[in-house]
């Protein structure tokens, strides 16, 4: 498995209260599950602090514009290499 430092930005940073994580993973898809292991794991440190704290949502594949060394990932299915660095935004949104 690859280890890959994963950054979050926008809404998934504020949400989760993470910034950077580093983990282990063969693909794009795959870096959610200990992403959110880890969301999970700050959540749960956090509200401890503060009980009125709610539970981000899950940070998903299809919720994210996910780029990979500075280029955007087209397709989940992607390798990872050791090294590699991931940035995970939310989408735009306004009106």
């Amino acid at each position: 498995m690859a280890e890959v430092t994963v950054k979050l930005f926008g809404v998934f940073r504020s949400d989760t209260h993470l910034a950077s994580e580093v983990v282990h993973a063969d693909s794009v898809l795959e870096l959610f599950v200990p992403l959110n292991d880890r969301v999970d794991e700050v959540y749960a440190e956090n509200k401890a602090l503060n009980p009125a704290l709610e539970k981000p949502d899950p940070i998903r594949w299809k919720d994210a514009v996910v780029y990979v060394n500075g280029e955007k990932c087209k397709h989940k299915n992607d390798k990872l290499s050791d090294g590699d660095e991931i940035w995970i935004m939310s989408p735009a949104s306004g009106g």
